[in-house]
C-alpha cells in the first residue's frame, strides 16, 4: 500500500509572489538589508532556523509576526500549481491516503487549506514536531498516524530541503519543479557524487504517470 505526501509551498500551491511581497515587507519595516534572493536560499526550513541562518534571531518574534501577518491578509495571492486539481482527483479516485508536511506554522496553512478546499488525511506543520525538516520527526509523526500497511511512501517537495528530508526519512522523493525556478543540484558531501538521479515534474498530474504506470 501507498501513501503520498506533499510539501506545501512551491509544490502544491505558488505562494512565491506572497513570500517576496511579505518579506520585503518587514524588511522595509525592520530596516533590514536581507535581499529576497538570500532569504529563497532558505525556503523548506523551519521559519527559527531562517531567522538562524540570517542572523536575526534577536528580531525573531517581530520578524515572524509581520511575516505570518501579511502572509495571512494577503492569501489572495496564492494560486495553484499547475495539476493540483487533476493530481488530487487522481489521488481520490484510487483511494490513496494523502497528507502534508509543511515548513509552515499551523495557522496560516489552514487558511490556505480552506482556501483550496484541500483535505489531506493529515496535515503536519512546524507546530506539530520540536524540529521539522529536514529531520525525520515530521516522518516519525505521519508513520505514528497512517496505516501499518503502507510499505512506500512518496515525498513530492521542490526544494533540496524536501529531498534531504525525504533520504532521511526513506520516503521516495519526487521533484517538482515550476516553470520560473531552476532545479537544484544536489552533492553528496561525503562521497563527492552529483545526486541528480531523481524523478521530476513539472505539472502535478504527472504524479500518476511515475507512480502507476512507470513502477516508480
Amino acid at each position: 500500500m501507498i501513501h503520498i505526501c506533499f510539501d506545501l509551498d512551491g509544490t502544491l500551491i505558488d505562494s512565491i509572489p506572497l513570500m517576496r511581497a511579505s518579506w520585503e515587507n518587514l524588511c522595509s519595516k525592520l530596516d533590514l538589508k536581507i535581499g529576497w534572493s538570500i532569504y529563497k536560499k532558505n525556503i523548506g526550513l523551519p521559519f527559527d532556523k531562517i531567522c538562524e541562518n540570517l542572523n536575526i534571531v534577536t528580531l525573531k518574534e517581530e520578524v515572524r509576526e509581520l511575516y505570518f501577518s501579511f502572509n495571512k491578509k494577503n492569501i489572495a495571492l496564492i494560486e495553484p500549481m499547475p495539476g493540483l486539481w487533476e493530481c488530487i482527483d487522481w489521488i481520490n479516485l484510487e483511494n490513496v491516503e494523502w497528507s502534508i508536511i509543511t515548513s509552515k506554522p499551523r495557522y496560516t496553512t489552514y487558511d490556505i487549506l480552506n482556501k483550496f478546499e484541500l483535505n489531506p488525511a493529515f496535515v503536519i506543520t512546524c507546530d506539530d514536531t520540536p524540529l521539522g525538516k529536514p529531520t525525520i520527526l515530521p516522518a516519525d509523526l505521519l508513520r505514528e498516524n497512517i496505516s501499518d500497511e503502507v510499505n512506500k511512501i512518496y515525498y513530492i517537495g521542490d526544494t533540496i530541503v524536501d529531498h534531504i528530508f525525504s533520504l532521511n526519512a526513506n520516503f521516495k522523493f519526487i521533484e517538482f519543479i515550476d516553470s520560473r525556478n531552476s532545479d537544484y543540484i544536489f552533492e553528496d558531501k561525503k562521497s563527492g557524487f552529483i545526486l541528480n538521479n531523481r524523478p521530476k515534474i513539472h505539472n502535478l498530474k504527472d504524479i500518476k504517470n511515475l507512480i502507476k504506470m512507470n513502477g516508480y
